[in-house]
């Protein structure tokens, strides 16, 4: 079985992510009311469950494009993933996201793609991606990429949880409960 494989590559992959830059993007989002995230096919679902995480743990989130979406207002953080940084829609969202003055966190595997170029990757993630191939990766298309977003995701909400007493608990009550 390859699982070794997999779980060598995150080891590999979460050791170039230097701890400050989570601190960083942690900061970012705890000086935001409203937090938005935004990305497509699997990076967009790991953008979800983090959303969902940043509920639970009582903030204000939202995925754009779900139908009871708010609009953006100044101030207002978007997050966004894009392994390849060329997604169009992407780049579009955050794109906009700017041009109404909404602060913008970019997680990419790209810092020269066009996502970078319209703001440079809070978070850079060696991986493959759709396009490219990788030396950091034996699995196909961007999963090393979605992997480390989930990590990555996990560990913003584990280090912000556990700023708070009594925290999973409070998270708990926030689970949805018509399952």
């Amino acid at each position: 079985m390859r699982m070794n494989t997999i779980i060598e590559e995150l080891d590999r992959s979460s050791k170039t992510i230097a701890p400050e830059k989570l601190q960083e993007v942690i900061k970012k989002i705890k000086e935001h009311k409203r937090i938005f995230v935004y990305g497509t096919g699997r990076s967009g679902l790991m953008l979800k469950a983090f959303a969902m995480r940043l509920m639970q743990i009582g903030l204000s989130s939202y995925v754009v494009g779900e139908t009871t979406t708010p609009s953006v207002q100044e101030g207002d953080l978007l997050i966004v993933a894009s392994a390849s940084g060329e997604t169009g829609s992407v780049c579009m969202t955050a794109e906009s996201a700017v041009k109404q003055g909404v602060d913008l966190i970019v997680i990419s595997s790209a810092p020269e793609s066009t996502l970078g170029k319209i703001h440079a990757p809070d978070i850079e993630i060696e991986a493959a991606t759709k396009f490219a191939t990788s030396k950091v990766s034996v699995q196909p298309l961007g999963s090393l990429f979605e992997q480390m977003l989930l990590i990555v995701f996990d560990t913003i909400i584990l280090e912000m949880s556990q700023e708070e007493e009594g925290s999973n608990e409070d998270m708990a009550k926030r689970h949805a409960s018509l399952e």
